[in-house]
């Protein structure tokens, strides 16, 4: 939900700064621009708390792993991931 807030206050931002970029005639390539730079200086500056909090919501989102719903596949799942750390530490 953060990060869908978070969003949204972006591009209302990058909304109002090249509305008026363009209202003030400093045409399209550069009022695109401006209202880039702005909505990411203005989000990341003065909304330092809802920035890390949308990046852990899309950071979980992204992470989601399927966990094997019985426990003799967990038993086995804690097997291989044991055996592959030994192989590992066994070529260093």
């Amino acid at each position: 939900m953060n990060f869908l807030k978070y969003s949204l206050l972006r591009l209302g931002i990058l909304i109002v700064v090249f509305v008026i970029s363009m209202y003030v005639g400093a045409g399209l390539i550069l009022s695109g621009i401006a209202a880039v730079v702005a909505a990411f200086a203005i989000c990341y500056i003065f909304f330092p708390k809802l920035h890390l909090a949308a990046s852990q919501d899309f950071h979980r989102w992204i992470d989601r792993s399927p966990r094997p719903k019985n426990r003799v596949a967990m038993e086995d799942q804690e097997v291989e991931d044991s055996y592959t750390d030994q192989q590992a530490r066994k070529d260093i």
